[in-house]
């Protein structure tokens, strides 16, 4: 029968909580699936900690005294198909989690969710990176039973994380009041325009990349297609200068991150060659929308200065 107005409030409901970060979401997931038994998790072979921040991936693991083993990755941080499937096909993993790292995906997302429903693992994507939380046509971040995101990485805020819940066979722990997102955050959040925000960092990637092509100093990391929304412009810095070109852009007033230089321990260079090399030659320029191309001119024009000194030299 029809009513006056609406009523029922799970109708057109995005499964949604609003987290101080990303991390908290990552955590609420875990607490909420381990049960009697430890849970065993499976965690891609790029993972970082520093002093000031910890690890926002692997501190969360350490919280609840998990397993936790790890799957390799290719030269653009995909997913190794075969690494991966072997590690589940074991039947001693309960939840993978697949990092969209620095907001691009280049991986099998479809196959993933497929091994995962095949062996009854709870797939979990972390898009604390990517940008497609309110975007018109996602595909990241609806794979998994649960993905969550970090606000701050996108958004002019010091804090902010959404947990979605895509699977609601699957019930989560109430969150904590310090773990919910501020009012100023979540009105930061919903006053914010994310087509516009995204159409921004997407052209200024391909701003860089007028500037910037692979050659023997460095190499690119991706190709922007209609699917990514870019939260760096990552490049990896060859014959171990990226130290020294960080510290030269420092020095001129130009900063920029390093994302993930250091691995956890537990990420051993002898099993994962890959992920250690790049760990080692990762830069990441800035694409924010606070950026604008004259900006990026002068970035530029500075990583091409240096490396014309240090011909020179």
């Amino acid at each position: 029968m029809i009513t006056k107005s609406a009523y029922n409030k799970e109708n057109c409901k995005l499964d949604l909580k609003f987290t101080t970060n990303a991390r908290t979401a990552w955590a609420n997931i875990i607490d909420s699936l381990r049960l009697s038994n430890k849970l065993t998790l499976l965690l891609p072979s790029y993972i970082g900690r520093n002093e000031k921040e910890g690890s926002g991936v692997f501190d969360p693991v350490l919280k609840f005294d998990t397993n936790s083993e790890f799957y390799k990755l290719g030269e653009q941080l995909d997913v190794d198909i075969n690494s991966f499937e072997k590690k589940i096909q074991t039947g001693n993993i309960d939840v993978a989690l697949i990092v969209h790292y620095f907001g691009f995906c280049r991986t099998d997302m479809l196959k993933i969710k497929q091994i995962c429903k095949n062996n009854n693992v709870v797939l979990v994507e972390d898009c604390a990176h990517a940008f497609h939380l309110g975007k018109s046509g996602q595909t990241i971040g609806n794979y998994g039973d649960f993905s969550f995101y970090s606000v701050h990485k996108y958004l002019a805020t010091n804090t902010g994380g959404v947990l979605k819940k895509n699977n609601k066979n699957y019930t989560l722990v109430e969150l904590k009041s310090d773990e919910l997102m501020e009012y100023s955050v979540l009105e930061s959040y919903s006053n914010s325009d994310f087509n516009k925000i995204s159409e921004i960092r997407c052209n200024n990637f391909r701003c860089y990349s007028t500037y910037l092509v692979s050659n023997d100093d460095f190499e690119v990391m991706f190709n922007l297609t209609d699917q990514d929304v870019p939260q760096t412009f990552p490049i990896r810095i060859k014959n171990e200068l990226r130290e020294k070109l960080y510290l030269f852009l420092m020095e001129q007033n130009l900063p920029t991150v390093a994302l993930y230089y250091r691995m956890i321990e537990e990420i051993e260079l002898s099993d994962f060659p890959v992920s250690h090399k790049i760990s080692n030659e990762i830069l990441n320029l800035p694409v924010h929308q606070d950026t604008n191309q004259n900006d990026i001119a002068i970035l530029c024009g500075k990583i091409h200065e240096f490396y014309n000194r240090e011909k020179v030299l």
